[in-house]
């Protein structure tokens, strides 16, 4: 546990010791029709640890992506270690080109498209008496999905929320899963989603998403595609049952499938509570279980990626936790904006007053 906190300590310190923001240049481009997208999440806490808050805004053409994200640490303790960390990127898609921009210090950086790759330690850097991570199950156990249950209920119940109208859906998500000596683990989705009907404006900002999608990945945006978690909570959940289920049943146990018809309009709200019950391929000893180092984030969307890291780690730490009766994970995603705005083209370059550095 040690090892982690330094790694975020150092992550602290960086953020904390930029200089003073130089003064920002003023954007005399053109201005274009651009899809903007605002959400705010807020982790409740990896069983109670790591809590924390994040903003996002994304501005989305056909060819073009900028994403500006700031995420906040709460809670006493990890809001001392974590502070406020902010990032922006913009991919460009006709120049094959993710820029990362640092506003504190007028740098950034280019990588191509897929992202720049991080030098790995040579033999002479690594640490050669450094034990491998313990497994997060007992060796070689692997789970199953035995049964799954997914229940839709449309309880009736309206409010405005963040300016859109919205009505109530609350969706009880059971998988039990089997390991191969008949040991059961039964998870459980709780989830209170608020949608609002579709528009021309939402629809078109799909068909923009998509669009950029389509050219960035070769394939439809899952935009296109009803989702039942969060990105940011799938990336937990999977990185917390990779370990104990095959690809293709960590797929089928992250998809809903053609139950998500039952839940009309597009999500505007939705509250996350997550929990198991049961032994399936609990560790026989988790007691000199190895803590495994986290990677060292570049921007806000890491840090979540460094969190899933822990919440793994955690599991081990924890024996699991399961049967207490309280949720492994809560999670709160709400859209705060979507709308077709004027956006001049200069928020999709770099400014021209920062210095390129090299590359992570």
């Amino acid at each position: 546990m040690l090892r982690n906190l330094l790694v975020i300590i150092v992550i602290s310190v960086g953020i904390a010791g930029c200089a003073t923001k130089p003064a920002e240049v003023s954007d005399n481009t053109l201005l274009h029709p651009t899809a903007v997208v605002e959400h705010h999440i807020v982790n409740h806490g990896i069983m109670g640890m790591f809590p924390f808050e994040s903003d996002e805004r994304q501005y989305f053409r056909s060819n073009m992506r900028r994403d500006e994200a700031t995420l906040k640490g709460t809670g006493t303790f990890t809001g001392y270690i974590i502070g406020t960390h902010t990032s922006t990127d913009i991919i460009r898609l006709d120049r094959k080109v993710r820029w990362t921009l640092n506003a504190d210090k007028a740098e950034y950086t280019e990588c191509p498209l897929e992202g720049c790759v991080k030098a790995e330690k040579t033999p002479k850097q690594a640490q050669p008496a450094q034990k491998q991570p313990e497994p997060k199950h007992e060796p070689g156990c692997t789970m199953h999905i035995a049964h799954t249950s997914f229940k839709v209920k449309a309880t009736g119940q309206k409010k405005t929320l963040n300016g859109f109208d919205t009505s109530e859906y609350q969706v009880a998500w059971v998988v039990k899963l089997r390991d191969r000596t008949a040991r059961t683990t039964t998870s459980t989705l709780n989830l209170e989603i608020w949608t609002t009907p579709m528009t021309a404006t939402m629809r078109d900002i799909m068909g923009i998403e998509e669009n950029f999608y389509r050219g960035y990945n070769g394939a439809v945006a899952e935009t296109s595609k009803k989702k039942i978690l969060p990105a940011e909570a799938l990336k937990l959940i999977s990185a917390y049952m990779a370990s104990a289920l095959k690809p293709a049943d960590l797929k089928a146990f992250l998809d809903a499938g053609k139950q998500m018809e039952k839940i009309k309009g597009r999500p505007i709200s939705t509250r996350l509570d997550w929990s198991l019950e049961g032994n399936a391929c609990a560790p026989k000893d988790t007691k000199e279980a190895k803590e495994k180092s986290a990677p060292t984030p570049a921007n806000a969307g890491d840090l979540v990626s460094g969190l899933a890291e822990l919440f793994v780690q955690k599991k081990t730490e924890e024996t699991m936790k399961v049967g207490t009766g309280e949720p492994i994970l809560s999670f709160t995603f709400e859209v705060k904006k979507l709308a077709i705005e004027p956006v001049h083209d200069g928020e999709f370059d770099v400014p021209k007053n920062y210095r390129l550095v090299s590359k992570p």
